[in-house]
């Protein structure tokens, strides 16, 4: 008793090893699908491979904007990085700055 039978569709195995290499399949398309509607223009392209490379385009493309927009911050801001402010400590700096009429 310590099998659960199975009923398999005509040439799908049943023995416990197969069962759990499907599973593994759906799970893998299942994660392939969301990828690729989380990719722009993936949705169009078939076969994992090329699913897989578009993804790895996209995801590329990604850290080079946000490599650039680093680089562009940085070159437009020298002087906060000097202080060595980081987003959350230029709002109150900029406060700071803002209020110094308020200082006597």
């Amino acid at each position: 008793k310590g099998y659960i039978h199975v009923r398999a569709r005509r040439g799908q195995a049943t023995d416990s090893h197969s069962l759990a290499e499907r599973v593994r399949r759906e799970r893998i398309s299942e994660r392939m699908r969301l990828l690729q509607t989380l990719v722009p223009g993936c949705d169009k392209v078939t076969g994992k491979a090329l699913v897989l490379d578009e993804i790895i385009n996209y995801v590329q493309s990604l850290q080079n904007q946000v490599e650039f927009l680093s680089m562009r911050i940085a070159s437009m801001s020298p002087v906060l990085y000097g202080f060595g402010l980081d987003s959350d400590g230029l709002h109150d700096q900029a406060q700071v700055w803002g209020n110094k009429d308020n200082l006597h």
